[in-house]
């Protein structure tokens, strides 16, 4: 099939008779759609500029939350790679030599499930917005996934249009936000312990993760002097 011919096709099953649905619901319903479609066990969009700031705009699938947080918690992932350099990675086998390059990330995902992750830059210009990130419970390359993300960015660019709900500028600020508090968290550990900002970090990011939460959960809790790490 032609890419147009795609493109309509992904269009027409997301919209359905809606046309006039707004972009939010867009997002999810493609989302669900590359699920069903493709036949994940997960699929996000996740709005970032880093890994110490990323939003979840949609999601669907059991397993995309659990897959974009091992990311953010350990640092390291496809996701962040793809948003980083502007480039698809695309690991259709997370047990291979290809995905050696995130050993704890592949490690984790695989321990939850996870046997293949698709992560797709959201690029506008030369920049980025985010990624479009897919996963399933068994091996295997993916297709549409491409025409999907390209689907995924012009829709979280209509928000800027949208007659109602959050414009671009303020879902990439809300998305800033947890960065914000992350920023301060990580400023407090450092001075309880008297360390540096890239190991208060690195302790933040392990504490959330062995806690079973996110980042920017711990966070609030240490800026707003419920948890300490000196204790």
């Amino acid at each position: 099939m032609r890419e147009d011919g795609r493109r309509t096709r992904i269009m027409a099953a997301v919209t359905g008779e809606d046309a006039t649905a707004g972009a939010d619901e867009l997002v999810q319903r493609l989302c669900r759609f590359a699920v069903d479609e493709m036949a994940l066990s997960g699929c996000a969009l996740v709005l970032m500029s880093g890994v110490e700031s990323a939003s979840v705009l949609a999601v669907a699938g059991r397993h995309a939350r659990t897959v974009t947080g091992l990311q953010m918690e350990l640092g390291e992932g496809p996701c962040l790679h793809a948003h980083a350099y502007g480039i698809p990675v695309l690991l259709p086998d997370l047990s291979a030599e290809s995905a050696s390059r995130w050993p704890a990330f592949a490690a984790a995902a695989l321990a939850a499930g996870v046997h293949a992750e698709f992560s797709l830059p959201l690029t506008v210009g030369s920049g980025g917005i985010g990624t479009l990130d897919l996963c399933r419970d068994r091996t295997g390359m993916l297709s549409d996934a491409l025409m999907a993300a390209d689907i995924a960015r012009d829709a979280v660019l209509y928000q800027q249009y949208a007659p109602s709900g959050p414009g671009l500028p303020e879902l990439l600020a809300a998305a800033g936000t947890d960065r914000i508090v992350i920023h301060q968290a990580t400023g407090m550990i450092a001075a309880q312990l008297d360390d540096t900002i890239a190991n208060a970090l690195a302790r933040l990011r392990a504490a959330a993760f062995a806690g079973g939460r996110s980042m920017y959960d711990l966070a609030q809790d240490v800026v707003e002097r419920r948890v300490r790490f000196d204790d």
